[in-house]
């Protein structure tokens, strides 16, 4: 999502069903449905356990390749990074202390920072 709403979303005028070559398997796949697309999303993603790139940026360069991305952002997601960059800005504590924290809010935003600062380095990159 951190790349995405940065840099934009590709146009894409895909409906299902359509067929691509898949990434992880290098064969043609028939993507029926969303569950289609979310299993491909998975094989990669577990492929890309090593890489030398974040999940975001892989995840950018490879979405479009077999799939419109939006299909896999949904409110919440900007919700999330709204209320990130807030708490970011205004510095509001995530809890009076550690043990009020929401663990999974902690984790979000720990992922949310590193795909920030990873799009920031490709960009003083290019």
């Amino acid at each position: 999502m951190v790349w995405f709403s940065q840099n934009g979303f590709p146009y894409s005028k895909l409906e299902f069903p359509y067929v691509r070559r898949s990434l992880v398997s290098d064969q043609n796949i028939t993507f029926n449905n969303l569950d289609d697309v979310w299993k491909e999303v998975y094989l990669l993603v577990e492929s890309w356990k090593d890489s030398k790139f974040s999940l975001g940026r892989n995840l950018y360069f490879h979405l479009p390749l077999f799939c419109n991305p939006r299909w896999l952002v949904n409110d919440h997601d900007g919700i999330v990074l709204k209320e990130y960059m807030w708490n970011k800005e205004l510095k509001i504590p995530l809890g009076s202390s550690l043990d009020e924290m929401n663990s999974r809010l902690l984790d979000l935003y720990d992922h949310i920072g590193m795909e920030i600062n990873s799009l920031k380095k490709y960009l003083s990159e290019k």
